[in-house]
């Protein structure tokens, strides 16, 4: 039987997780997350995503795909870090209240460029 606090579950995970709402405002993240890009709270929740995604290409492919429910998997993104950029693979969907985009969903998982470029050269943009 699961029995731990799902919030304390959540925060403790050891994935980075964050929500982004319809505008591309943080507005959760995790302790993995905050941890793997070296941010805090104050420093990540509350602003725009843009500040931290590198690649605009990249964000916009996301939150169009996002913004039509679409479930993204293995989704390469380079992301700054506090203090240097990290690669990232999502897996993201959209939490909706009747048909209305409220957040996304977003997992995350840092790996090593090298890992960051072959899911980079397979994924489609």
């Amino acid at each position: 039987m699961f029995t731990e606090n799902p919030d304390d579950f959540i925060y403790n995970s050891s994935i980075g997780i964050h929500a982004v709402s319809p505008e591309g405002i943080i507005v959760y993240a995790n302790e993995c997350e905050l941890e793997v890009l070296g941010y805090t709270k104050n420093e990540y929740i509350g602003h725009h995503i843009s500040e931290f995604q590198i690649d605009e290409t990249c964000l916009s492919d996301m939150m169009t795909r996002l913004s039509h429910f679409d479930i993204l998997k293995n989704y390469p993104a380079r992301v700054q870090g506090k203090d240097e950029i990290k690669y990232i693979i999502y897996n993201s969907s959209v939490y909706e209240e009747g048909g209305e985009f409220k957040h996304t969903r977003c997992y995350g998982t840092e790996v090593e460029k090298v890992i960051y470029d072959v899911f980079f050269k397979h994924f489609d943009f």
